[in-house]
C-alpha cells in the first residue's frame, strides 16, 4: 500500500529534469514547437485575411496587437491594443487617468519590471521602446500602482512569492530569494539599515544568472528595477519613516498553497 505523501511534500514542486527546452528536444525528442493561444489565433487571422491587412495595425517592426491585462490602481480588465499604443492609452482604456492617479507600473508582471508611472503613461508598448527601460511586454501584463501604496511592500510582498514558488534545488533560489525578501520586508517596514541596501545589491550580484533555471534572475530583475524607480522612498524608508502605504498591501499576490492574500 503506497503512503499519501506529507504536506511539505505535496506543496514541494521539485522538477524531475533540467533542459533541454521543448524547442531543443521535446515529442519523440525532436524539436518541439509549443505556442499560445493568442499568436495561434493572430495566424488564423493572417491566414483569412493576409498578412498587409495584419500589418495595419502596430508599428513596422512589430506589426499586430496583443492582448494586456490591466491591473491593480486600474480594477481589472483585458484589453487588446496594437503594439505601439501607448501605456497612457491603455491605462485610459483600463479605467486608469494617466498622470496623477498612477505611482509606478509593473510591466510584464510580477516576472517583469517597475517603472516609473509617467515614463510608462508616455511610452509606446512594444519590445523596441520599453527597452532602455530594462521592460518588457512580456505576457502583456500590466499592473498600476496607486499613489496610495507602498512600492517597496508590494516589491517585498512579491519576492516573498518568489520565495515560496522555489523548488529548493539550488543555493541562489533556496537561500538567496527568502534572504532578499526578508531584508525588503524590513526595508519596507522602516526597520532597515544603510548597509542593507549594499547587501541587496550585492546579493542580487551574486545571484543572478547562477541558479538552476531563470526563476532567481526575476526575482533580481524586479529587486533592481524597485531600487531605482522608488530610490526616493528607501531613503525615507532608511530615516526610520515608512511612507502611509507601507501597512496596507494593495497588489493580489498568490501564495503557495493556491490562496491568496
Amino acid at each position: 500500500m503506497s503512503r499519501a505523501p506529507t504536506p511539505s511534500a505535496a506543496r514541494s514542486s521539485k522538477p524531475t529534469s533540467s533542459p533541454p527546452r521543448p524547442s531543443e528536444r521535446g515529442v519523440d525528442r525532436r524539436p518541439t514547437l509549443v505556442q499560445n493561444v493568442e499568436t495561434l489565433a493572430h495566424l488564423a487571422q493572417i491566414a483569412a485575411s493576409g498578412a498587409d491587412w495584419f500589418r495595419q495595425a502596430g508599428t513596422t517592426d512589430e506589426p499586430g496587437t496583443a492582448l494586456f491585462t490591466v491591473s491593480g490602481a486600474a480594477g481589472a480588465s483585458v484589453l487588446e491594443a496594437a503594439l505601439g499604443t501607448t501605456g497612457g492609452a491603455l491605462l485610459r482604456h483600463g479605467g486608469v487617468l494617466p498622470g496623477g492617479d498612477v505611482q509606478a507600473v509593473l510591466v510584464g508582471g510580477f516576472f517583469g519590471t517597475w517603472m516609473v508611472g509617467s515614463d510608462f503613461v508616455r511610452t509606446p508598448l512594444s519590445r523596441s521602446a520599453l527597452a532602455p527601460f530594462g521592460a518588457s511586454p512580456g505576457a502583456g501584463i500590466v499592473v498600476a500602482l496607486p499613489p496610495s501604496a507602498c512600492g517597496l511592500l508590494e516589491t517585498a510582498r512579491i519576492l516573498a512569492w518568489y520565495a515560496g514558488e522555489s523548488a529548493g534545488q539550488c543555493g541562489p533560489c533556496a537561500f538567496g530569494l527568502p534572504a532578499l525578501a526578508g531584508v525588503v520586508a524590513q526595508l519596507a517596514a522602516g526597520r532597515a539599515q544603510p548597509d542593507d541596501v549594499t547587501r541587496m545589491q550585492r546579493w542580487a550580484d551574486d545571484i543572478d544568472g547562477r541558479g538552476g533555471c531563470r526563476h532567481p534572475d526575476g526575482a533580481v530583475r524586479l529587486l533592481r528595477s524597485a531600487l531605482a524607480v522608488f530610490g526616493a522612498d528607501v531613503d525615507t524608508h532608511l530615516s526610520g519613516h515608512p511612507c502611509p502605504g507601507s501597512g496596507r498591501p494593495t497588489l493580489a499576490i498568490p501564495v503557495s498553497t493556491g490562496e491568496w492574500k
